[in-house]
């Protein structure tokens, strides 16, 4: 049976034309299915029939006019070709075709992998596999973080850095989002920006390659197994206590704040990370890189309030974004910056 609109089937069709010709493979066209939950990229689980008559799996990820992170797409397809083949569990890449000649939009295909995914706001989501998968989340993350740049291909999308503009380089770039975007002045945001830019993190410990969204919500699962670390759109080079904060923030974690991502408490999550990454950890740095974590999502949310909000893209999830992870950010910050006085 065929999933979606007649839109959809005619799309999934013209995909399996493209990819038989593309792998030199004979592939006939089963089902299309629209996955919704991002709002960066229009994203299909298709099933083709190969010669052999075994149904093939595919992921596809096409650009969008409007999207509310704007990245190019060959940042995704480097970082998770970085990662071909490596303890990092991503999918296997297929092709990126960058023009839009071929099926509208630019896009990129991944072989499926097996899991699930989780709501980064369901607290019960991984019981009662919580340590285990906790543990692996944590241990991933400082493989990420020690991972070798030698022969990076997202180096190539990147200027080079040092280690100590990282951090400059990336609260610039989302305070510029936050004042091309937002409706209004938000003073505690802007509380939280003028801390960040009076108390500089100290120098990376190394350069690495940062995901830019690790969390929970954005990994597949299965059982007690994380089976593929997804959505590696934001992914660039920079201090690694960037993904360490993100997915430390509270806003993941908002009912049971002791328990980053609902898996394992904090302190036994930061030893294994840094054990896995071999960085230690400084606490004032990490501090400033959760601070920075809450401007960001803030800029991302106001950001999905001026898509909903002029009408370029209204998708749900704009409008939830902007509402109720905004409101919850504000009160980190407030939190935070309390704790400093």
């Amino acid at each position: 049976m065929i999933h979606g609109t007649k839109q959809d089937k005619i799309l999934g069709q013209e995909f399996s034309v493209f990819l038989s010709k593309k792998l030199k493979k004979k592939f006939s066209f089963l089902t299309i299915q629209r996955i919704f939950g991002g709002a960066s990229r229009e994203t299909y689980r298709v099933a083709l029939k190969d010669e052999d008559q075994s149904t093939a799996n595919f992921i596809y990820r096409r650009s969008q006019n409007s999207s509310l992170i704007e990245t190019d797409q060959k940042t995704e397809y480097f970082a998770y070709s970085d990662f071909q083949e490596t303890e990092v569990p991503v999918p296997r890449l297929v092709v990126l075709e960058e023009s839009s000649d071929v099926l509208g939009a630019p896009f990129m295909v991944m072989e499926e992998l097996p899991g699930k995914v989780a709501s980064p706001f369901d607290k019960e989501a991984y019981i009662p596999h919580e340590d285990e998968i906790g543990r692996q989340f944590w241990k991933i993350l400082g493989k990420i973080a020690s991972h070798d740049l030698t022969n990076s291909k997202l180096k190539e999308l990147s200027e080079v850095k040092t280690l100590h503009d990282c951090w400059k380089e990336q609260l610039e770039y989302w305070v510029e989002v936050i004042r091309k975007d937002s409706l209004g002045v938000e003073p505690i945001l802007e509380a939280a920006i003028r801390e960040l830019q009076r108390s500089e993190p100290l120098p990376a410990t190394r350069l690495s390659i940062v995901h830019g969204d690790y969390r929970n919500g954005n990994f597949l699962f299965e059982g007690k197994r994380i089976t593929g670390i997804l959505d590696w759109e934001m992914a660039h080079i920079g201090d690694p206590l960037e993904d360490l904060g993100w997915a430390l923030s509270e806003i993941w974690c908002w009912e049971k704040k002791e328990t980053p991502a609902y898996l394992i408490k904090r302190e036994e999550a930061l030893d294994i990370w840094s054990q896995e990454s071999k960085i230690e950890i400084n606490k004032d740095s990490l501090f400033w890189w959760e601070l920075f974590a809450c401007v960001k999502g803030l800029a991302i949310w106001i950001s999905a309030g001026h898509e909903f909000s002029t009408g370029s893209n209204t998708d749900p999830v704009n409008l939830f974004s902007a509402w109720v992870p905004g409101d919850i950010h504000l009160e980190i910050i407030l939190d935070k910056l309390e704790s400093l006085l």
